[in-house]
Parts: structure tokens; C-alpha cells; sequence
């Protein structure tokens, strides 16, 4: 390579796909610190949360906010619950068994990237990794198209989940530590006294 040349960038999103793919479906479970950034054409600026994350496949995740504090989401294998402190509110969902309907819930399951989705290479800078642009394969109204970047181990570090209508959501995953097990009181989700809770039914 030539001084001065950007170093090479894989010429086969799919191949790297497949490699996501085998990572996720070879890993058991982590624990790592995240930073959950909203940007929506709704906002005057961007909503940033933060706190740690806890996932043990298939179907279990946690995730402690620190900011906003006393925020908690649990996905117990069947339902997801998502306390909201400030609102005294808890909403629940049955768990994506498909895990495409959400843009974080690929991670739950057995990954199926290349049949779930079609695959590029997304916008990214010429001289550093590119991310992955994952497009359901079939059309999803919650969201049109993730990105996703990956660490050396090819276990997701980042994550953006693009809307129709142009808004983001976007996951790092920082200090990522994989783990065998993880104690499963941690997905156990029991609501406080007096919080009303709301049954959300899937699209």
C-alpha cells in the first residue's frame, strides 16, 4: 500500500455480515456500558441516556439508566417492560420472537442477517470502518434501515436505528465485557406499587 493511502475497506458487506452473524450467534451474553442518543426533527437537540446494559440470549436484556435516573428496561424472555420513573409508568410489549421488528432486538435472538435483511455498506468515512447498513427485507414500520459498526471481535458496538421519517436512535457500546451467564434475577421485572401499567400490543 502506498504511503499516505487510506487503509482497505472490505469489499464484501455481505461477507462481514456473515461474520456479525457467526459472533452474535456464538456469544452467550455481555455486559457493557451504552449511550443511547435520540435525534429527531421533533427535538430541539438530541436526548442522550446512559447507563448499563446486560444481555444473556436468547431473549434476556436489562438496561440500568443512569441518566435518566431510576429508568429501567427488561426483556424476560417473553415480554419487555419499560419503566418510566418520571411518568410512573410502565409499558409492556410481548418480546420480538422474530427479532426484526425492533432495531435492537436482532441481538436477542439467533441472528439472521442475510436473510432478514438486504446488506451495503453504509455512509462512512473513506479512511476508518464503514458500517454496515442492514434494510429489512421486508418493509418495517418502525424503522427503514440500521447501521451497525463492530469491534475486532465482530460483536456490535454501535447501532442506529433510522426511522421513515428521518428521526435516529443510536446505541455505543463501550467497555464490552462477554460473559457465560448472568443472574437471572437481573431479568426479573416486578412493577413498584402504584405505577400504572400500559399494555402496548404489536404493529
Amino acid at each position: 500500500m502506498a504511503a499516505g493511502s487510506p487503509p482497505p475497506v472490505p469489499a464484501d458487506a455481505v461477507s462481514e455480515a456473515r461474520r456479525v452473524e457467526e459472533a452474535l450467534n456464538g456469544l452467550k451474553g455481555f455486559v457493557a456500558s451504552f449511550t443511547q442518543t435520540v435525534e429527531s426533527p421533533g427535538l430541539p437537540r438530541p436526548q442522550v441516556e446512559k447507563g448499563t446494559v446486560y444481555l444473556l440470549r436468547p431473549g434476556r436484556m436489562r438496561w440500568n439508566y443512569d441518566v435518566p435516573r431510576g429508568k429501567l428496561a427488561v426483556a424476560d424472555g417473553r415480554r419487555t417492560y419499560v419503566y418510566l420513573p418520571e411518568e410512573r409508568q410502565v409499558l409492556v410489549t410481548p418480546l420480538d420472537q422474530e427479532g426484526t421488528r425492533t432495531g435492537i432486538s436482532f441481538l436477542l435472538g439467533r441472528a439472521d442477517l442475510i436473510g432478514s435483511f438486504s446488506i451495503t455498506w453504509g455512509p462512512g468515512p473513506q479512511d476508518g470502518p464503514r458500517p454496515l447498513m442492514l434494510t429489512p427485507r421486508t418493509p418495517r414500520p418502525e424503522y427503514q434501515y440500521l447501521l451497525v459498526t463492530t469491534g475486532p471481535d465482530h460483536l456490535v458496538r454501535g447501532l442506529t436505528v433510522v426511522d421513515p421519517l428521518g428521526s435516529r436512535v443510536i446505541y455505543r457500546f463501550d467497555h464490552l465485557r462477554k460473559v457465560d451467564m448472568l443472574d437471572d434475577d437481573l431479568f426479573q421485572f416486578v412493577p413498584p406499587e402504584g405505577v400504572e401499567t400500559q399494555e402496548i400490543a404489536p404493529p
